[in-house]
């Protein structure tokens, strides 16, 4: 079956009964062919051998008995060389008729988009708090070490004192913007963060060192964009690439666009069940650590068309996305087929 050269190199990194690791593989190809979480869809292209009753059913079960993220997280790192790693921290969610979905997701920076290394649906609308913060790094701490983490970053929604407190304590280093009415203490004056910075003007940069903000004394970088808009980055190291670093905090945006209409169509899901929406989530990272590998191969043996400003005209998910589909669609993408595509699955 089409399902079993993927499932085989799959047993590489997941030591899991036969039958789930089946389950993984024959998923993972339907999701691309049907391009949505849908378990009906699914079903329509999971076995041709029953019916897509019957495979929806089985997805469901499936649903019900846990999937490690710590193993799914393993399994991401297993194809990132590089020794310090920088981490995002974003939301992404929406609405189920009157439920929420809200899923709190840290993932790793990955030339121009982010990948989950660990997740939690927050079964509530609006803003992380800083105990459901705190949890997630703790998960995230059992997988990479402090040590590998370059810097954390996110966006203004995610300050705090116990939250940076937290960080410092774990010696992880933040790269989080402020908003302008943080509170900055430096040296004897204590002022909202836009009173230190008003007078400067676009492209220009100034650095505190040793200031104090939500409790602890960091090093606050500040610049005017272009655009006239205000943007302050706390950190815990100096702030000489905390603007580069910032820059990627974008990744994880592209990673939800890719999760959702641009990619997989998560909002497509009428998983309700917190736990049982985390595991259809993490069959969702598999698929796209596969799709990115396959776009970045891709690429890599044929130069993409550039853009009038320089940049790709495809990304590397559009690429890869694009090619797996075409492959499982027709049976083969250019001189491509699927057996050029399972070997980037397998352990090193």
């Amino acid at each position: 079956m089409q399902h079993k050269p993927l499932q085989h190199a799959l047993k590489s990194h997941f030591n899991l009964d036969p039958r789930r690791t089946d389950f993984i593989a024959a998923f993972v190809l339907a999701l691309l062919k049907v391009r949505t979480v849908n378990l009906t869809q699914i079903g329509t292209a999971l076995n041709g051998l029953v019916q897509p009753a019957s495979n929806a059913r089985r997805s469901k079960r499936f649903l019900e008995h846990d999937l490690s993220q710590e193993l799914i997280a393993r399994f991401i790192l297993s194809f990132i060389d590089r020794q310090q790693l920088v981490l995002v921290i974003d939301r992404t969610n929406w609405k189920f008729g009157k439920i929420s979905i809200n899923f709190l997701v840290i993932a790793v920076a990955f030339g121009g988009i982010a990948i989950p290394v660990t997740w939690k649906n927050l079964g509530k609308d609006g803003n992380s708090n800083q105990s459901e913060r705190k949890t997630i790094l703790g998960k995230l701490l059992k997988i990479i070490p402090a040590q590998r983490i370059l810097a954390l970053t996110a966006d203004r929604e995610f300050i705090g004192v116990d939250w940076f407190k937290a960080l410092f304590e774990q010696e992880v280093n933040p790269v989080i913007r402020l908003k302008l009415d943080t509170m900055i203490q430096h040296r004897t004056r204590k002022a909202p963060a836009s009173a230190w910075f008003d007078h400067l003007k676009p492209g220009e940069t100034l650095e505190l060192c040793k200031a104090r903000v939500m409790g602890v004394r960091v090093f606050v970088l500040a610049t005017l964009t272009p655009e006239g808009e205000f943007l302050i980055l706390a950190t815990r190291k100096r702030p000489s690439r905390a603007l580069a670093i910032y820059a990627q905090r974008w990744e994880i945006e592209t990673l939800f666009a890719a999760l959702k209409t641009r990619g997989f169509n998560l909002e497509d899901t009428h998983v309700t069940n917190l736990e049982r929406s985390e595991r259809l989530f993490a069959l969702l990272v598999i698929a796209l650590a596969w799709v990115v590998l396959v776009g970045e191969f891709v690429v890599s043996s044929r130069r993409l068309e550039l853009k009038n400003h320089g940049s790709p005209e495809r990304s590397v998910f559009r690429v890869g996305l694009d090619c797996l589909r075409q492959i499982l669609l027709s049976g083969r993408s250019g001189k491509f087929v699927l057996d050029d595509m399972i070997p980037l699955l397998s352990s090193s």
